[in-house]
């Protein structure tokens, strides 16, 4: 794609005098462009430069690092733009100080990671064979082993999707009969995240934060508004169906392993990249999503999970609460899916998403999905905005219907892996398929 750009503008550079030669002259273009355009021979000598700011976590005997380098560093490491394919490579070392055998999983890491000769393939030049065979050398030779014997360790790349601004890094590790768990928040270069601007130490007054039971969340949440709204808050929008209970920023660990993806800001940038996306049909996994309205300002952050294009994803806004239970951070949620683009005049951009009316079916797909990564304690259900049928359903800020049992989900998040047997479920409300 750079080579094509190149050629593109070396093309439209051309005085009008070259117009009657310009079969030769594309001809000359396009070859020299080409030849250019390839690939260099790696260079991993750099190592150093970023493994020497690696962050490392040492328990029950293991200890991991992880760094993630620049693109230049990336570029240079293995003779290409890393970036320009949507390729992150994760250095890892791991070292193993037990007396079992250990194995990587690095599925935990990013569950669709690419092989190195697949990354590799994609770093390929046209007419650069020599180096292509350099490429896929250093590509199989410094991924990471997925096993560590007893007092050894190891050390290497797996390549996984680019993130920006944070990455969020989970690695497992199984062996001995025991699950190692360890979790990093990297920050990286390029495009920053939404959340990434929010100071949550200056949300709410410390003194003010008050630390309730369960009998008294549940109070607490029945009590909260029905729904999001607009700025001034004199309309409102989608349903409060949503609470998270996590160990504060911990608690977005489970939802990244399930592919959910933080958003980028409303900005020029973004919008364009949304409206590319649009017009191409093609993902975009890290839209912006517009802004609602809870305990006087918009989400602290959302979450998505990309579909089949950028009309078509899984969305949730998350804000702080003012409270907690039992010590653990409170996030109150709205959670919908976007089912398609419609137009409308109560954006900026005269479009919006069309969401799915059934809301609750988004609510239970969510805790579906965490069930899935183990890390669910307890759920429970409260009151919320109360029930809604299909033949009268409410409405959100730009007209679409929605119709639900009308009772907000509440997801306690833990660190420890559990099976589905052991997860508590309170016994608050039942959903209506429950009666």
């Amino acid at each position: 794609m750079n080579c094509i750009l190149r050629i593109s503008r070396v093309a439209l550079r051309m005085p009008p005098s070259a117009v009657r030669f310009l079969p030769g002259a594309l001809l000359l273009v396009l070859s020299t462009t080409l030849l250019s355009c390839g690939p260099n021979q790696p260079d991993p000598s750099g190592v150093p430069g970023f493994t020497d700011r690696a962050l490392s976590q040492e328990k029950d005997g293991v200890v991991v690092r992880v760094a993630v380098p620049t693109p230049a560093e990336s570029r240079r490491f293995f003779g290409a733009a890393t970036d320009s394919v949507e390729v992150q490579p994760l250095w890892l070392r791991i070292e193993n100080n037990t007396d079992v055998f250990l194995r990587y999983l690095p599925i935990v890491t990013d569950p669709t990671y690419f092989a190195p000769l697949e990354v590799a393939h994609r770093l390929h030049g046209w007419f650069s064979s020599s180096t292509n065979d350099a490429i896929d050398a250093v590509c199989e030779r410094n991924a990471i082993l997925n096993f560590i014997p007893a007092h050894q360790s190891v050390s290497g790349f797996v390549y996984t999707h680019r993130d920006a601004g944070l990455k969020f890094v989970n690695v497992g590790l199984v062996g001995g009969g025991q699950v190692h768990l360890f979790r990093f928040i990297v920050p990286i270069t390029g495009v920053q995240y939404q959340v990434q601007s929010v100071d949550f130490h200056k949300l709410y007054p410390a003194g003010e934060i008050e630390d309730l039971n369960l009998a008294d969340l549940r109070k607490k949440l029945e009590g909260l508004p029905c729904c999001v709204t607009n700025k001034n808050g004199s309309a409102k929008g989608d349903p409060l169906n949503l609470v998270i209970v996590s160990d504060g920023v911990d608690g977005i660990f489970p939802f990244t392993q399930r592919g959910w993806q933080l958003n980028e800001p409303v900005s020029a940038g973004s919008s364009f990249r949304m409206a590319k996306a649009f017009v191409l049909g093609s993902q975009y996994d890290t839209a912006p999503v517009s802004p609602l309205y809870l305990f006087g300002r918009y989400q602290d952050l959302a979450l998505q999970k990309a579909r089949a294009t950028v009309s078509q994803r899984n969305h949730m806004r998350l804000w702080m609460a003012p409270f907690t239970v039992e010590g653990e951070k409170v996030w109150i949620g709205q959670i919908s899916r976007d089912i398609g683009i419609k137009l409308t005049t109560k954006a900026w951009s005269l479009t919006t998403h069309r969401i799915g009316p059934y809301v609750d079916q988004e609510r239970d797909y969510l805790l579906q999905d965490l069930l899935l990564t183990g890390f669910v304690d307890r759920v429970g259900y409260v009151k919320g905005v109360g029930e809604s049928i299909p033949e009268q359903p409410r409405k959100n800020l730009t007209d679409d219907p929605y119709y639900t049992d009308g009772l907000r989900v509440v997801i306690f998040l833990g660190s420890k892996l559990r099976s589905p047997t052991q997860i508590e479920g309170l016994e608050w409300e039942r959903p209506l398929a429950a009666h």
